[in-house]
């Protein structure tokens, strides 16, 4: 499992609020050195995964906050999973769940600033951003006639969420082959993608689980024996 091999290499990379003496929230970051599914990864830097706090009765009280606050604290002082050497930044690939207020929202909030990345901010601790090259898809002739679906062990619900747009693929594109792969067993076959987690017919597709209906796949014609689509 992923948190058992981080905790092996790296140590601890997770801290869990408690409420009324229940877990209620839970923060979980590692080394971007440690994440295989990355082709380029920077020394000094500690990514942030998510924070999550899922108990009704525990949200709004600055629990998120006072756990990002507890991870700042443990890199400026040298005691996070990055063992004793230096914190440059802090990396939070942030996203809008829909519920309560937006993750990028939440980030700028408390410091963190935009990347030329898209929905990636980063909090400098003892050094300067430093961006990474450029990925991209290229089209590869083994996507054609095919749908694929990357899905991670780094959050408890990135399967289901694959399942969901498995899901919809077949409803949409019923005569496709769907392809699920394990992106953390094989990451040599998400890095080949550009990171891009969702490809349908040799096109990297942006959508998130939870939104399905941005999910728009139209069929086409079959041309050379596979099914041909439009995003």
């Amino acid at each position: 499992m992923w948190l058992e091999e981080m905790l092996n290499k790296c140590g601890a990379c997770a801290k869990i609020a408690y409420y009324n003496e229940k877990p209620a929230a839970q923060i979980l970051y590692y080394p971007e050195t440690a994440d295989k599914t990355k082709a380029y990864r920077r020394e000094g830097v500690l990514a942030l995964n998510c924070i999550y706090n899922p108990t009704s009765e525990a949200q709004r009280l600055g629990i998120a906050t006072r756990l990002l606050q507890e991870v700042i604290q443990d890199v400026k002082q040298r005691k996070s999973c990055l063992g004793d050497k230096p914190c440059r930044f802090i990396l939070a690939k942030a996203f809008n769940t829909g519920e309560f207020l937006p993750m990028p929202e939440f980030y700028k909030r408390k410091g963190f600033i935009p990347t030329p990345e898209g929905n990636v901010l980063y909090l400098p601790i003892e050094g300067k951003y430093e961006t990474v090259p450029e990925t991209a898809y290229t089209p590869l002739e083994e996507d054609k006639g095919k749908a694929i679906i990357f899905y991670g062990q780094k959050c408890q619900f990135s399967y289901p969420f694959a399942k969901r747009i498995e899901k919809t693929v077949k409803e949409t594109l019923p005569y496709i082959k769907i392809e699920l792969i394990n992106e953390w067993e094989n990451p040599e076959e998400f890095i080949k993608r550009g990171n891009w987690w969702l490809v349908v017919n040799a096109k990297p597709i942006q959508t998130f689980s939870w939104k399905l209906k941005n999910l728009r796949l139209k069929y086409g014609k079959r041309q050379k024996g596979f099914l041909k689509c439009r995003v």
